[in-house]
């Protein structure tokens, strides 16, 4: 079984499968992708690739677009559409305040583990309001370890080990809800097994 995920970049599609592995552990599942490679083109591709995805095998599928300077609602009520005549099992639209990396910066512990290091930076109270959550992160990284920050490398670390309860109040929480409806779904195909991953932050 596959989850389909449209996103901006290849970084994105990587943190959300890193989240998506950890609540939905023990079951197993695959995944496919549409980039972007920008907001633009993901809102004009959206449709097309919805229904690419579905053909493809794809029961489940997530979008993820950065707000930025959109409006909320009118960016949701398009993404949301544009999903919608693919007629998968389940859709989500994810939408981050700015930039995906403001929910790697709610744990201190994910990062510090991302890098190796036992020290654990000092953290904003709510990254959301970020105006940059990415050059906070690469910034903190480099006052804090003295280390090179890479998205592609590093971002993809940080999403494995964050405690999803951090993450509850954020631009994630519909994430939590979708899954539960495909891990409902793959609890009836695939027999339980145990599982060496850890998943923190979410009742299973």
């Amino acid at each position: 079984m596959n989850l389909g995920i449209i996103a901006e970049d290849n970084s994105d599609v990587e943190v959300i499968k890193e989240l998506t592995l950890g609540i939905l552990s023990p079951h197993r599942i695959g995944f496919k992708r549409f980039v972007g490679d920008g907001c633009g083109k993901l809102r004009r591709k959206c449709r097309p690739w919805a229904e690419n995805l579905v053909r493809q095998g794809c029961r489940w599928i997530a979008v993820v677009h950065d707000l930025d300077d959109f409006d909320e609602a009118e960016l949701r009520s398009f993404l949301t559409a544009s999903v919608a005549s693919a007629r998968a099992d389940a859709t989500v639209v994810l939408i981050p305040k700015r930039e995906i990396e403001a929910w790697l910066l709610y744990d201190q512990k994910a990062i510090a583990t991302a890098f190796r290091e036992s020290k654990r930076p000092k953290l904003p109270a709510n990254p959301e309001t970020l105006a940059d959550p990415k050059k906070h992160l690469r910034d903190l990284v480099w006052t804090t370890y003295r280390k090179e920050y890479l998205n592609s490398v590093h971002n993809p670390k940080i999403a494995k080990n964050i405690d999803l309860a951090f993450l509850r109040a954020a631009s994630f929480a519909p994430y939590p809800v979708f899954s539960a409806v495909v891990k409902s779904a793959l609890a009836v195909d695939q027999p339980a097994t145990r599982s060496r991953r850890r998943v923190k932050g979410l009742a299973r």
